[in-house]
């Protein structure tokens, strides 16, 4: 299944799997824990979690009902696999 990256704002202490997995009403197989989250920008209060492409709509959904689908920083993003171009020199 493809992955997307979700960032999102959230005040005061760091949230854990299980706060973003009930903030965006996430199943525990549609968030990946090897990534965790991950605090993107700490003046900004910006985390980066990696989820299930499948989530989507679920998750566009409970940012427009927060008002967060107007923030450029945050929402889905790509997750392109990242490889070398070719054989080491």
């Amino acid at each position: 299944m493809a992955k997307l990256m979700l960032q999102f704002r959230q005040r005061g202490s760091a949230p854990s799997l299980d706060d973003v997995r009930a903030r965006f009403d996430l199943q525990a197989h549609e968030i990946d824990p090897a990534f965790g989250v991950v605090e993107t920008d700490s003046r900004e209060g910006l985390y980066t979690v990696v989820v299930d492409e499948a989530a989507r709509q679920r998750i566009e959904q409970k940012l427009k009902q927060t008002g967060a689908d107007a923030d450029p920083a945050v929402g889905l993003f790509a997750n392109p696999r990242i490889e070398p171009f070719g054989p080491p020199s």
